[in-house]
C-alpha cells in the first residue's frame, strides 16, 4: 500500500476527531463566556470568549460537513440491478441487465454471480443462456408489499 493511499485511509478518521475536539472547544468557550459574565455582572467580560467560540464552533461544523462529503458513497448498481430484475419478471440476464441499467455487461454479470454466491439470486439456464432469478417467497402475505 503506497503512503498516499495510506494518508486517504487516515484522513477521514483524523478530520472525524478533528471535527469533534473543536466542536467540543467551542462549546467549552461557549461556557466558560457564560460563567465569566455571570461572576463579573457584565457581558463584556465574556466577549473574547465568544468570538473565539464562534470560531471553534464554525471550524467544527465545516469539517462535519466535509467529512460528511467525503463518505463513499454506497453504489447504487446492487439496488439498480435488483429492481430491474424486478420490473423483468424477476429473472434477468446478464446483457439485459446491462441495457436496462448504468453497468456494462462485465460489471452486471460480475454482480449477478456475487448475488447469485451469497444466495441471493437463484441461477436458471433456459434456452442456453443463464438467467438470475429472485428466489420464490413461501409467504403469499409478502407479494402485496
Amino acid at each position: 500500500m503506497s503512503d498516499v493511499e495510506r494518508h486517504k485511509q487516515k484522513e477521514p478518521e483524523e478530520a472525524g476527531t478533528a471535527a469533534y475536539v473543536t466542536t467540543a472547544i467551542g462549546i467549552g468557550l461557549i461556557i466558560a463566556a457564560l460563567l465569566i459574565m455571570i461572576t463579573a455582572n457584565t457581558a463584556a467580560a465574556g466577549f473574547p470568549f465568544i468570538v473565539g467560540a464562534a470560531a471553534c464552533l464554525g471550524i467544527g461544523v465545516s469539517r462535519f460537513a466535509r467529512q460528511r462529503r467525503s463518505l463513499p458513497v454506497a453504489p447504487s448498481g446492487e439496488r439498480e440491478l435488483l429492481s430491474a430484475i424486478r420490473q423483468n419478471g424477476g429473472s434477468i440476464t446478464p446483457a439485459e441487465a446491462a441495457m436496462e441499467t448504468s453497468l456494462t455487461v462485465r460489471e452486471a454479470d460480475r454482480m449477478l454471480s456475487e448475488l447469485a454466491s451469497g444466495g441471493h439470486l437463484l441461477v436458471e439456464g433456459r434456452e442456453g443462456s443463464l438467467f438470475y432469478a429472485l428466489p420464490r417467497r413461501a409467504d403469499t402475505q409478502l407479494e402485496g408489499r
